[in-house]
């Protein structure tokens, strides 16, 4: 599969391109690490519908751990974005997959909050108790870019990150910890 590595501005041209009418909001995205964000929904709100598909340009992951862009867990752990996920303290199990390369990583994870787990029905209708979503993070020329995005728009998010199509091979099976 095809990587085309792209400066955050292009990337940015891309995300303009999937709603050409919609108005792109920005904000910091609640991200130690977060040096801007853009999203066509409000930006560091606690989403009422999880996950709000965001791109966020970050600044050094790998301040966060070497492993960033090859361990799901730790990609998840650095990936601590608030409203957007707007979930804490969640189980999950999903796949990953990652560029042999170094250049990319996605986690596609379903997280359960651990109250959820503990009293489902009392969590029942919470937006936050079960969210199911896409972590990704790959570089750019001029740096780092994230998201969290649907796990129902992945072909979007591939143009996003620069591949060529969304990955059908090379997932493995992950369980990661979700903390806010």
């Amino acid at each position: 599969m095809a990587f085309n590595l792209r400066t955050f501005d292009e990337v940015l041209a891309a995300l303009r391109a999937t709603n050409p009418r919609g108005a792109l909001k920005t904000g910091q995205g609640e991200h130690y690490d977060a040096q801007a964000a853009y999203s066509f929904v409000a930006i560091d709100e606690w989403s009422s519908d999880p996950p709000t598909p965001t791109l966020y340009r970050m600044g050094n992951p790998f301040g966060h751990s070497d492993k960033v862009f090859s361990d799901p867990r730790v990609l998840v752990d650095y990936a601590n974005f608030g409203g957007a996920v707007a979930t804490w303290n969640a189980n999950g199990e999903g796949r990953w997959c990652a560029d042999p390369a170094g250049n990319w990583i996605i986690v596609d994870v379903e997280l359960v909050q651990e109250q959820a787990e503990q009293d489902p029905d009392y969590f029942e209708g919470d937006p936050g108790a079960y969210v199911y979503i896409v972590f990704a993070l790959w570089r750019l020329s001029d740096g780092y870019a994230a998201a969290v995005w649907t796990p129902d728009d992945t072909d979007t998010l591939a143009r996003l990150m620069g591949l060529s199509a969304w990955p059908t091979e090379g997932w493995q099976q992950t369980t990661v910890w979700y903390g806010e």
